[in-house]
């Protein structure tokens, strides 16, 4: 798309958010959250350094450093005490860098029935047991990539089933879209978390144990009836109709983590330590040859007088691409279906990239490991600074694994800053920097104002 079409969809945007904006939200009672921000981003290099870009859900463009946007949030929630509601949500950015101009992080509806969810739509969601604040997220699913449109239902999070034990569980059937190297194939997604331990929130302890899986499958050319997502949803070998990589293995190209988590409540403060292990197959679920894994540990501040609000530390190494007795898996990518992308964003952790070949398809740079650390502070209402830096070390891919003095490493740095003002006003302000020896420094800014209306 050409600059005046960019410009013109964002002026549009402008002068239509204002009017919604000004509909005396305060009496709408659909209207739990209405944001309205406008911002302006400006980088050195030619796309944006690390922490500009990681888990933005596609909002910033990761071929251009600069830009300006405004953003539109409304949200109405469910009741938690209403027996049958209705919920909605709609996130909607404007932006004069990348493509599309109109960039829908959440278009979604649902229906909520006591702990039960179905909703129809994008909706931005958190998957897996780390940090819920500050982790960069699931090996397998982060808030990486722009949304994937699903049906979903699912539970409110826990459900208790006795007094120490609880579930959450959730099943999807998603697009994958046409960008993808198959066109039109399907997500299917689930996962089931089982929380033994008390629910007082200030003292006990309580462990997490959880499966989460996922399926690229149909698609043009490919299985897509009624019989082929049964034998996707249990893992079956496809049938006649299916490639002969998919006869000989489950139908689709499948993907998960098996994780754990313990959680130590006090009444001063909170620990929260978890791991998870990736697999690719049948092989990788046996967490006791855990082939790669990441590690994670936060401290969270219950004491509003505190500085130190929350601090998190993570840990990720994928180089040894499954240590299982069967062999190593190649992870994050399939001969059928290309690599876990989703409209050119990397759908699990940020540190993994991946490389866009001549046929469309997208090859992971799947042997890495890195660090990073965060640590969010509060002093007052105009200063509420995070602290965010992380080390990652490039070792190449499966296929094609980098010499040891050919694998590259990136430092990045980030310093955002929240003040508040008065009538729902916020501003942001955000800097960060990539440094590394095979590249030249990195630096970008951002700006930006919200008015929460409601």
């Amino acid at each position: 798309m050409n600059s005046v079409t960019h410009v013109s969809a964002l002026v549009l945007f402008i002068a239509l958010t204002p009017a919604v904006a000004s509909a005396e939200a305060e009496r709408l009672a659909w209207v739990d959250t209405l944001e309205v921000s406008g911002g302006v981003i400006t980088a050195e290099g030619d796309g944006p350094p690390f922490w500009m870009l990681a888990n933005q859900r596609g909002r910033v463009s990761n071929d251009s450093g600069s830009g300006i946007y405004t953003r539109l949030v409304v949200v109405k929630d469910a009741e938690a005490d209403a027996g049958l509601d209705w919920t909605y949500g709609m996130d909607v950015t404007a932006r004069t860098s990348g493509s599309p101009d109109l960039l829908w992080t959440e278009a979604y509806a649902g229906l909520a029935y006591k702990n039960v969810r179905l909703t129809i739509g994008n909706k931005a969601e958190l998957f897996g047991l780390g940090d819920p604040v500050l982790t960069l997220g699931s090996e397998v699913y982060s808030r990486n990539a722009p949304t994937i449109p699903k049906i979903a239902l699912s539970t409110d999070g826990y459900v208790g089933i006795t007094d120490w034990l609880a579930y959450k569980a959730y099943l999807a059937h998603g697009w994958m879209g046409d960008g993808a190297l198959v066109k039109d194939a399907y997500l299917h997604q689930k996962y089931l978390y089982v929380r033994f331990g008390g629910t007082d929130p200030d003292h006990g302890v309580n462990v997490h144990v959880g499966l989460h899986d996922l399926a690229v499958w149909g698609g043009e050319g490919n299985p897509s009836g009624a019989g082929d997502f049964v034998d996707v949803v249990f893992g079956n070998d496809g049938g006649d109709d299916a490639t002969l990589s998919d006869q000989r293995n489950a139908l689709g190209d499948h993907r998960g983590t098996v994780e754990f988590a313990l959680e130590l409540k006090g009444p001063g403060r909170d620990g929260l330590l978890y791991a998870q292990t990736l697999f690719e197959d049948g092989s990788g679920t046996r967490f006791w040859y855990p082939g790669d894994y990441l590690l994670g540990a936060s401290l969270i501040n219950k004491d509003p007088d505190s500085w130190m609000a929350r601090v998190n530390i993570e840990y990720l190494d994928t180089r040894s691409t499954g240590n299982s007795p069967s062999g190593p898996d190649d992870y994050l990518t399939n001969s059928e279906y290309g690599g876990w992308v989703y409209e050119g964003f990397a759908i699990g952790h940020p540190f993994i990239r991946f490389l866009k070949g001549a046929n469309g398809a997208y090859e992971p740079q799947n042997r890495v490991r890195g660090m990073n650390g965060s640590l969010l502070m509060t002093f007052s209402t105009l200063i509420n600074p995070l602290v965010r830096v992380a080390w990652i070390e490039n070792c190449g891919s499966f296929n094609e694994p980098l010499p040891e003095d050919e694998q590259t490493s990136v430092l990045a740095f980030d310093l955002t800053n929240i003040a508040t003002f008065g009538s729902g006003w916020s501003l942001t302000q955000q800097v960060s920097l990539d440094t590394g020896e095979s590249m030249g420094p990195n630096l970008a800014v951002r700006f930006s104002i919200t008015k929460k209306i409601r």
